[in-house]
This record gives structure tokens, C-alpha cells and sequence, in this order.
């Protein structure tokens, strides 16, 4: 008996689907790499190795030291990967079939060009530290639009209904982890750009013994970004407690109370090393990772059984 055409159509839909939500995830791993980059890039001094932007020395392709080299790679990475999303976004939104993400594409289409004026804004405004800081920020933003890209295609090729819900006490941990990890963030992109990385060159204590010697300037920018590393660590393990046997949220919550530690352990080393580069680029390396596990836990807290049976119905071509 020949298969019915909506059939067909449907089996070729997730089949794509499938496809893109691979496409994505290497995008993904790409973004994570280029994020590692750019903390490189940082660690180097290289941020004003290319004056201008979007050349470099008025030229497409210049003369290269290491820091200019460090620079322009990222700047060509960065590149490189917004004319990636940008073929699978256009492959995805002609399948009407895929039309359920089509949200998630024109949210990561804005973040997108938000991300690239930003970008040019840490080389006009000379490495501001607000521009820094909000540049890390949207980082982040574009890896998180990417993964929720690749997570709603990964359902429509793998339909699946069966999402228990999340006890509002485990949402709530989750999202007292994930607004730490938010200040967090901002907070380390305001002490790397501030240069208060060793402004507290000793660990446990701060300085000549002192745990508490200033709330002001660079001592306290850095005070306020250890102990909240401790307290989101206190968070995550709270919320991977919680959400042990709960369906799709142990996981994510394991992964990002594994990732908390070792970045806690990678911001000590930080210290007692003197910012060594390798170190640097592990922390941030290890921070996108986190943020990527606790945006899926996010995810799946916020998701009910009614909610994906309607994201479920997407449209087919007929």
C-alpha cells in the first residue's frame, strides 16, 4: 500500500529536522570555541590589535603579529559563524513543516545582530568595561538562542510527548541558580575588563590574611565575584538534589553542578597562579559550558505536558 503524502511529508520533515538540529549543534560547539577565543584574545591583550572595525588596518587581511593574529581569527571565526547560522536559518524557515522554529530563529537572528554591534562597540569605545561586560553577555545569549534552535528541532524529529511535570520547588532552585549564574557573569565580565583578576592575590583570604578588606573598586568587584561563585555553587547543588529521577532535569543539573566545581577550582587556580593564560581560557571554557547545561535545565523546568503537546502540533506541508 503506497504511503499517504502527508506521511511522507511528515517522515521528510523530521528527517530534516534531524539533519539541521546536527547542524546546529556543531554551530554550538563553534560558538563555545570562538567564546573561548575571545576570553584568549582578552588574556592576550590583543582586544585593540585591530584599531578598526570591521577591517583591520583598513585592510581585509593584514600584516600579523600574534596579538594581531589572535585578534583577526576571532573577528574571522565570529564570521564565519554568523554565514553558518545564517544557511541553516534559511533552510529551516522554507520548510513549512519546521515552522515551530521559527520563534527561536528570528529571536537568534536579533541577539545575532545585537551581538555583532556590540562587538564593534568593545573596538570603538576603546574596551569600555561596559562594552566588554555586555559583550560577554550576549556571547552567551547567542550560544543559549543556538542551543534552543537545535533542542525544539531535535523534538520535531524526535516527537515526544512524555514530559512529567518539575515540582515548583525544583523550578524555583533552578531559577535562584540560574540568576546567580546571570550576576555571575556580568560580574566577570566587569573583572576581567576592570582588571580586578589578582586585585585579591591570595585564596581562601583576600589579601595579607584578610578575607574582608574592602567592599570598594577592584577589591570589591572581585570579593563580590568569589563569593557569589561559592553561593551559585550552593544553588546548583540544591537544584541537582531537587531534580534527581525527575525526567530530562537530573541530567542537565549533574552536568551543570560538575562544570560549577570545576570552575570554582579553575577561578582558584586563577588566583594562586597569577592569571595564567591557559587557565583564563579554561575558566571562560568552562563558563559557556555551565551556562549552555543550566539554560537546558531552564528548558526543561519550564516545559509541562500541555505545553509540549501544543509545540508538538506543528504544521505540515499539505
Amino acid at each position: 500500500m503506497a504511503s499517504h503524502p502527508l506521511e511522507i511529508s511528515e517522515s521528510d520533515d523530521h528527517r530534516v529536522a534531524g539533519r539541521l538540529a546536527a547542524g546546529f549543534a556543531a554551530l554550538l560547539v563553534g560558538t563555545v570555541g570562538l567564546m573561548t577565543l575571545g576570553a584568549l584574545v582578552r588574556a592576550h591583550e590583543a582586544g585593540l590589535a585591530c584599531p578598526d572595525w570591521p577591517l583591520c588596518f583598513g585592510e581585509v587581511v593584514p600584516e600579523f603579529d600574534v596579538k594581531v593574529a589572535f585578534e583577526w581569527s576571532h573577528r574571522v571565526l565570529a564570521g564565519s559563524l554568523s554565514l553558518v547560522f545564517a544557511g541553516l536559518a534559511f533552510v529551516a524557515w522554507r520548510r513549512p513543516g519546521l515552522a515551530a522554529v521559527r520563534g527561536h530563529l528570528v529571536t537568534t537572528t536579533l541577539v545575532l545582530g545585537i551581538q555583532i554591534l556590540v562587538g564593534a562597540l568593545t573596538v570603538w569605545e576603546l574596551l569600555a568595561s561596559w562594552a566588554v561586560t555586555s559583550h560577554l553577555l550576549t556571547g552567551n545569549a547567542f550560544a543559549i538562542a543556538i542551543l534552543m534552535c537545535g533542542l525544539r528541532l531535535r523534538e520535531i524529529a524526535h516527537p515526544d510527548a512524555a514530559v512529567p511535570p518539575v515540582p515548583s520547588a525544583t523550578r524555583a532552585l533552578v531559577a535562584l541558580a540560574t540568576l546567580s549564574l546571570l550576576a555571575q557573569i556580568a560580574l566577570g565580565g566587569l573583572v576581567s575588563s576592570t582588571f580586578a583578576g589578582l586585585a585579591c592575590p591570595e585564596w581562601p583570604a583576600c589579601n595579607g590574611g584578610q578575607w574582608f578588606p574592602s567592599w570598594r573598586g577592584s577589591v570589591g568587584l572581585h570579593l563580590l565575584h568569589r563569593y557569589n561563585s561559592y553561593l551559585l555553587w550552593v544553588l546548583i547543588a540544591a537544584a541537582a538534589g531537587a531534580a534527581r529521577g525527575v525526567h530530562g532535569l537530573a541530567g542537565p543539573t549533574l552536568a551543570a553542578l560538575a562544570l560549577a566545581t570545576l570552575q570554582v577550582g579553575a577561578g582558584v587556580a586563577n588566583v594562586v597562579l597569577g592569571l595564567p593564560v591557559e587557565v583564563t581560557g579554561l575558566h571562560s571554557f568552562l563558563a559557556a559550558l555551565l551556562v549552555l547545561s543550566t539554560a537546558t535545565a531552564v528548558r526543561r523546568s519550564l516545559r509541562t505536558p500541555s505545553a509540549v503537546r501544543r509545540s508538538l502540533r506543528t504544521p505540515t506541508a499539505g
